[in-house]
């Protein structure tokens, strides 16, 4: 008996792309013999014996073809995000064509990795074949290009499905949002549908769209700001080639990670300039109000916890806030929300600051390596985006 597909999942080759970015990030982080590479070079394998079930056939063949990704003569929904990064880093190295076979296995692949990671040319093994190669525009043809129909997106909010969650989504997203205050249960259940749209809109969106969410009211900061962090954890998430059950709980984690603000006074909460005093310490205790406010909650995924309580935790264990009684470093989901959260906070127009850049916002980042921030996850971010720091950080975010 089939499974029933799961909301916003992936196509089989879909997931194989989603593996060999990872696969290539990793590799960039930890040697040919490390076990964390080792488990993505599995996922890589197992990827391309389900995409070549899934077709049908004994190899694949991806060709660029300037920005759009076309595999087996079809193009695929070339304005996401795993999409991009794979262009780009087969760009990199000059490979326009890339042939993958069923046999191929884990010694062959580590062998392609290494110098798409690390630099190099690439060579054809049995199994894998790389090249270039010209094409007739009939192959383009064949499918629906870039910015029709169901194949690809025309540009920010060109999809259906983005126009879909940008108007009517973020709507009742918003609703559920502010029933979460009273209707607990109710109002979890509903916002873990948001983020499977989340998901399913991700999966179509161009980098341009990031941050999604429209903000209509100083009032609705701090849920557009809960939609962008959860969107742009979510792409960090998916670029390590976390998927399904594990990669919907992270951006639920990351969508949930100020619900204490909405305990906050809105006099505190959207008080232009500096905080201080009293009005810091209560802002200071959202995190924990948060976590204690999902503890409260019939459902509530042990990851949304950690994340509302460390989202503001230091990646080298030095105490910021909220202080726990033994030193730790917060979770690898925390560390992603984190960056993301200093991310939009800088993106975005706040009640009480103006938007920054995003070459502003990334500058801050960097700087922050080491000490708020995991350099390993600033880089993959910074990759991610595709931005660089630009102007010295001058300001603190909240």
């Amino acid at each position: 008996m089939t499974e029933p597909a799961i909301p916003g999942a992936l196509s089989a080759v879909d997931r194989l792309v989603v593996s060999l970015v990872a696969g290539i990030n990793m590799r960039a982080l930890y040697g040919s013999e490390h076990p964390a590479l080792a488990s993505h070079v599995d996922r890589i394998l197992e990827g391309v014996s389900a995409a070549c079930q899934e077709r049908q056939q004994d190899s694949l063949t991806f060709l660029v073809v300037g920005q759009d990704l076309v595999v087996e003569t079809q193009p695929l929904r070339t304005g996401s995000l795993y999409h991009q990064q794979f262009i780009r880093a087969l760009t990199r190295r000059g490979v326009e064509r890339l042939t993958v076979a069923l046999g191929l296995d884990a010694e062959e692949c580590v062998r392609f990795l290494t110098p798409m990671a690390l630099g190099g040319v690439p060579l054809s093994t049995r199994y894998i074949t790389v090249g270039r190669v010209e094409l007739q525009p009939s192959v383009i043809e064949e499918g629906p290009g870039p910015g029709t129909g169901a194949g690809g997106g025309a540009g920010p909010g060109g999809d259906s499905a983005i126009e879909s969650l940008t108007a009517q989504g973020v709507d009742g997203a918003r609703d559920a949002f502010t029933e979460f205050r009273t209707d607990r249960r109710g109002g979890l259940v509903r916002l873990e549908q948001v983020v499977w749209s989340l998901m399913d809109a991700l999966q179509r969106a161009t980098r341009e769209i990031l941050p999604l969410a429209p903000l209509k009211t100083h009032d609705d900061y701090t849920f557009v700001h809960s939609v962008n962090v959860s969107l742009l954890t979510l792409a960090q998430a998916r670029s390590f080639g976390i998927e399904g059950a594990r990669l919907h709980a992270i951006g639920l984690a990351a969508f949930l990670h100020d619900i204490g603000k909405l305990k906050i006074p809105l006099e505190v909460l959207n008080k232009p300039g500096k905080l201080e005093g009293d009005e810091w310490r209560i802002m200071m205790g959202h995190a924990q109000e948060g976590a204690t406010h999902l503890c409260g909650v019939e459902g509530s995924h042990p990851l949304a916890i950690l994340v509302a309580y460390e989202h503001h935790m230091r990646h080298d264990g030095q105490p910021n806030y909220p202080v726990p009684r033994i030193g730790r470093r917060p979770t690898l989901a925390s560390q992603m929300t984190s960056i993301s959260d200093v991310y939009d906070a800088i993106c975005t127009t706040r009640p009480y600051a103006k938007a920054r850049s995003r070459q502003f916002a990334v500058s801050v980042l960097t700087e922050r390596v080491g000490t708020f921030h995991s350099p390993a996850l600033i880089a993959n971010f910074v990759r991610m985006v595709g931005v660089t720091p630009a102007d010295p950080p001058d300001e603190p975010t909240r």
